[in-house]
């Protein structure tokens, strides 16, 4: 029975190997001790133990779902908790495949399953990156930041990251339950050999750094889009960005959440002031056409700059609803202001600020580094707005956070991000936080952004890195077939 409450307990533990809790590096541990399950000879039952870790790992990183569909969607609340279980429970589905394919793919106490797990663990990871547009929160690589093993980043992506971990964890597992110091040997190795990955540089600064600030106006979901408050604000935002001495101000996702057609006049004043004082003006805004029917979750350069970027990857339930014949109950209980979006092209011009070029992301978007990659080699350096107050004072926002700073140590870019409510921060290119304002504060952040160059790897091929691991971990397993037990 203790076996069965191991499995939960370790997904749960794996949670904190994210942000904001501080042990990235003990994530072997919860890992190993799933890998250790699944290798059992006795008591072998993979697809259960692959469900309740998903089920323990998935509850207590998503538990703040509900919070966002409660508090600023209008949803009762027992309609926000169904919602919430019926995600985890769907995202534990993973988990349940994962056994399901080493039951009927491997034996357990075997050199076959011990090297099966890794390519099926990132193969349902993979999955949740592209079923129904993708949810690739928490993927396991994530933890991996900041830590020896993050300069796999640029050269894979966080999946190879991923992939790494669970043959560490999965030859630690072996090592344990066959007390045999040369596999753990093997792992230790592994794990020192891709430390010095971090020896490898694929970019370098050019030019000098530029100034930017980056505004926080903490706005209150509930007020953000009622009709009394949206004037106050929009002023409120003009307020904070003008008599900036920085070459580019950003403001956050939909800081200003008219219409860019009803804004014209007040857009067209603030283009001409920034452009008389040659600086740049980024801000989130919607677009489209009201009488069409057409939005866009947009952002537009003024002043001294130009362009726009129509956000691509929109968040499911929240930006669109996915299957919408089928779950049109959603829309029935959840009230989303702006909830029927038009994707944007996948490739977009970056923006120009001035004199740099800017890949641009929003909000949900830094999930997706195949996206983020498509703005280089041509971007000097990354935008990212979001209106983070959607999760409250969850752990989302840090978890949104570490997503941002994994997209820079994938890139080899620095980060400009500017959010509603938190955090607003300037990340360096290996995605540590250079300077950052408090969450739930009004506040103007001013520092510099160093421009670079070149392509790491990961930015030139995206996850055809990581297809191509996986194409060959599975033609290793089917050659070894009869050699490997």
């Amino acid at each position: 029975m203790w076996y069965l409450l191991l499995a939960p307990l370790a997904g749960l533990l794996l949670t904190f190997s994210f942000a904001p809790f501080p042990l990235g590096w003990a994530a072997l541990l919860p890992l190993t001790v799933l890998c250790w399950l699944w290798q059992q000879p006795a008591r072998q039952r993979p697809l259960l133990y692959g469900w309740l870790f998903a089920l323990g790992f998935f509850a207590s990183g998503l538990y703040w779902v509900y919070i966002s569909l409660y508090y600023y969607g209008n949803a009762p609340l027992p309609f926000a908790i169904l919602a919430n279980v019926l995600l985890v429970l769907f995202m534990s589905l993973y988990g349940l495949a994962v056994g399901w394919l080493l039951r009927h793919c491997s034996a357990p106490g075997g050199w076959r399953r011990v090297l099966l797990i890794p390519p099926a663990w990132v193969a349902a990871e993979l999955l949740r990156a592209y079923v129904l547009t993708g949810f690739p929160w928490l993927a396991v690589g994530y933890s991996a930041l900041h830590t020896p093993l993050d300069g796999i980043a640029p050269l894979g992506g966080v999946f190879v990251l991923s992939l790494l971990l669970m043959f560490i964890a999965s030859l630690l597992a072996r090592a344990w339950l066959t007390r045999s110091w040369r596999v753990a040997a093997a792992a230790i190795a592994l794990y020192a050999a891709a430390g010095a990955s971090s020896l490898f540089s694929f970019v370098a600064p050019t030019g000098a750094p530029f100034s930017v600030a980056l505004v926080q106006g903490n706005i209150e979901q509930s007020t953000k889009f009622a009709p009394g408050m949206m004037e106050r604000h929009l002023q409120d935002y003009i307020a904070a960005a003008i008599d900036r001495e920085e070459s580019v101000v950003v403001l956050p996702e939909t800081a200003f959440a008219f219409m860019e057609e009803q804004l014209r006049t007040d857009l067209d004043q603030l283009d001409r002031y920034f452009k008389e004082r040659g600086q740049t003006l980024v801000t989130g805004i919607p677009a489209g056409d009201l009488a069409k029917d057409i939005f866009f979750n947009a952002v537009m350069a003024l002043g001294d700059g130009q362009g726009h970027y129509y956000k691509h990857h929109l968040l499911p339930f929240g930006e669109y609803i996915p299957l919408r014949d089928w779950l049109s109950i959603f829309e029935q209980y959840v009230d989303i202001p702006y909830s029927n979006f038009s994707r944007g092209d996948a490739v977009q011009t970056p923006l120009f600020t001035g004199k740099h070029r800017a890949g641009v992301s929003v909000c949900f978007e830094a999930a997706f580094g195949r996206d983020v990659r498509h703005a280089l080699p041509t971007a000097d350096y990354l935008i990212n707005v979001s209106n983070d107050a959607w999760f409250k004072d969850s752990i989302a926002a840090d978890q949104h956070l570490q997503m941002n700073q994994m997209r820079c140590r994938e890139m080899g870019r620095e980060m400009a991000r500017a959010t509603n409510d938190g955090y607003t921060v300037l990340l360096d290119a290996t995605g540590r936080v250079k300077a950052r304002l408090p969450r739930f504060e009004r506040g103007v952040l001013s520092g510099e952004v160093q421009p670079y160059a070149g392509l790491t790897p990961y930015a030139r091929f995206g996850n055809a890195i990581v297809f191509s691991l996986l194409a060959l971990c599975a033609v290793v397993l089917l050659l070894s077939r009869k050699r490997l037990r």
